[in-house]
Parts: structure tokens; C-alpha cells; sequence
């Protein structure tokens, strides 16, 4: 285990101290899902929370506690409705909000950027399409950079291009993003979930350096809502999933769009196909849709195995020190890991 200071120790004590909630039940037929969280020889604490969920029913759950930056220390219990800061997990629901712009015949796939967003018209000598940012393939990095790759050549991840994409559907749809995430998070039933950073959320901390955590206090600006900014709790993700693969969310034909491998994406995990907003894997025996996400104070990760109607959801307030994705994922892969071998 790593050494860690004050802060830290007292974080790990505090998840020691509480007592977690976790449930088991037959349908995805998981052993031994709790141990995996409350084992000690690990590289690092668990803080957070998690669901694995068979349609809207959950099958596990398991939640641990934040650890207040106050003198008194307070620990505070996490629930399944705890709001979290969902880091790229918000970009599956960008791409749905453009889907759904799709779907009202107000946005063509394949038009460059610069018909819906005139302010960029001569800002990058090269056309531009809406598939492009929403499969990682723009080539944008920043707005005031050149273009890291030619367009529609190579997957190049872009924070910037879904926060382009926010401001593409506000323009088509002659509503803000705000307005329309919320409306669509409605539709969905999820009614703790907000595309405000004003939203209360968990205490969340940063590891500057192995074993040093720092509390973080600034939230998040407005416009990185569309890349990774939306609020949202483990137990509204389950809703998601189902709203946006099981419902009429998006039509059929965006809905197969949004899934099917448009570039490839290096991965942990090994090479992963990129969809709209989702990672596809099909290197199992298990078919996968999912994303992670990584913010300043937050961790995440959120997967749908479609064959089995499953989902998996872990939500984390503590972004660990990212020179080593493996350590900061560790609990996310494990789950994920130990799911794979139950579901094939």
C-alpha cells in the first residue's frame, strides 16, 4: 500500500470506519464482487460508489465514504443517489442530444461544422464534418491550436470538439445546452442528474503526487458541460442506460450509428472501436458499449453489456495521480474483469 500523508490517512480510516452497502442477487450469477472492495492488499482506497444492474433492477451495490477537508474530519456516507461530477461519461449524452437533432432532420452527419457554426468558418484550413467530432476523428485539440491530425484520418480524443458539439445543438435547436440536456435528462426519468456545475456534488479531492491529496473547491466551467461537465448519481446512470439503449430516445437508425465503429481508440483494455460517444468492444465474448472518465477531484466509469441488458457503474471523488492509469482504474477494471467472466 502506498505511504500517504495526514489527509489521506485519515480518508482511508474513514472508508475502513464505515460500514459499506453492498447486495448480491442471481441474475449475472457475480461472486465475490464485495472482496474485490474491501480487500487490503490493494494499491490504493476505494471512494465512492458502484452499481451493477440487470435492466433497472440492481444487482450490486456498494458504497464507501468521503472524507470532509474540515478540522473534525466528518466522514460522510455516500448513497446511490450522491450526486458526482460524471467526467467523459458526458459526452454519450452530448452525442445523444446531437442524435436527436439528427432525428428532427435539423443536423446532416456529414455537413462541415461551419454550417451550423459560422464563427469558425476559416479558423482551420480544412473541412470539418458533425461525424467528425462526435468519433474523436476532427483532429481538434484546442481552439487556438492547428489541427493535430487531418480530419477523418486518425482518432485524436477531443474534449474540444464535444464542447463544439454543445454549442452546434444549441444553434440547430435554438435552445441552450442547458435546456436540452435537462429536458432530455426528464424524458429519461433521471431526476437527479444536471448539466449545471451549480449542482451540489461529492467533496472531491486530486492526488498531486503519489500519496498527497489536495481538496479541489473550483468546479468545473460552464461550457466544458457537453465533454465533461454533466452531474449525475450512480443510480440515474442505471436510467440512462436504459433510456438510451432500450427506449425512444433516439431513433433506431441513430441509435445503430451511435454503436457501430467509426475509428479505433488505444486502450487499456487493448484496442477499442469508438462510436458516438461510446467505446465498442468486441475483443471478448461479451459485447460492450462504455466510457471513463477523468476530471480534476472525480473518476468514472460506465458500461452496458447489451445481450444481457447489464450495467455497470462506478463514480469516484477522488481523481488519483495519473501518471499510472491502471492504478487510478484499478477498482473499475477489476469489476469489470470479474463481470466480463459471469456474463460469457
Amino acid at each position: 500500500m502506498i505511504k500517504m500523508n495526514v489527509l489521506a490517512c485519515r480518508l482511508a480510516y474513514s472508508l475502513a470506519m464505515t460500514l459499506p452497502m453492498a447486495s448480491v442477487a442471481s441474475p449475472n450469477n457475480v461472486a465475490n464482487l464485495e472482496s474485490i472492495f474491501t480487500n487490503t492488499d490493494v494499491p490504493r482506497v476505494f471512494s465512492g460508489v458502484v452499481i451493477i444492474a440487470k435492466g433497472n433492477d440492481i444487482t450490486f451495490s456498494y458504497t464507501s465514504a468521503s472524507q470532509s477537508a474540515s478540522s473534525d474530519s466528518t466522514a460522510l456516507a455516500f448513497t446511490l443517489q450522491t450526486p458526482f461530477v460524471t467526467a467523459s461519461l458526458s459526452k454519450q449524452m452530448t452525442a445523444a442530444l446531437v442524435m436527436r437533432e439528427v432525428d428532427q432532420g435539423r443536423i446532416d452527419l456529414d455537413a462541415p461544422i461551419t454550417q451550423y457554426l459560422e464563427r469558425l468558418k476559416g479558423k482551420w484550413d480544412a473541412v470539418i464534418t458533425v461525424r467528425q467530432l462526435l468519433n474523436h476523428l476532427s483532429g481538434i485539440v484546442a481552439m487556438d491550436k492547428p489541427l493535430k491530425t487531418v480530419p477523418g484520418d486518425v482518432f485524436a480524443y477531443s474534449n474540444t470538439g464535444y464542447n463544439l458539439l454543445g454549442e452546434l445543438v444549441a444553434t440547430t435547436s435554438g435552445k441552450n445546452y442547458e435546456t436540452l440536456a435537462s429536458d432530455m435528462f426528464e424524458y429519461c426519468g433521471m431526476d437527479n442528474t444536471n448539466p449545471s456545475s451549480n449542482t451540489h456534488n461529492a467533496l472531491r479531492y486530486h492526488e498531486k503526487s503519489p500519496g498527497e491529496l489536495v481538496a479541489i473547491t473550483k468546479d468545473l466551467p460552464a461550457r466544458a458541460a457537453p465533454s465533461a461537465g454533466i452531474i449525475s448519481t450512480a443510480e440515474d446512470l442505471v436510467a440512462w442506460n436504459q433510456c438510451l439503449h432500450n427506449s425512444e430516445l433516439i431513433s433506431a437508425k441513430s441509435h445503430v450509428q451511435m454503436v457501430t465503429k467509426a475509428a479505433t481508440r488505444k486502450h487499456r483494455w487493448g484496442a477499442l472501436g469508438y462510436g458516438f460517444g461510446l467505446q465498442l468492444s468486441d475483443n471478448t465474448a461479451v459485447q460492450e458499449w462504455s466510457h471513463s472518465g477523468y476530471v480534476l477531484g472525480y473518476i468514472s466509469t460506465l458500461s452496458y453489456y447489451p445481450k444481457s441488458d447489464t450495467s455497470m457503474i462506478l463514480l469516484e471523488n477522488i481523481s488519483w495521480y495519473p501518471k499510472d492509469m491502471t492504478r487510478v482504474f484499478y477498482y473499475h477494471d477489476q469489476l469489470r474483469n470479474q463481470l466480463l467472466k459471469s456474463l460469457k
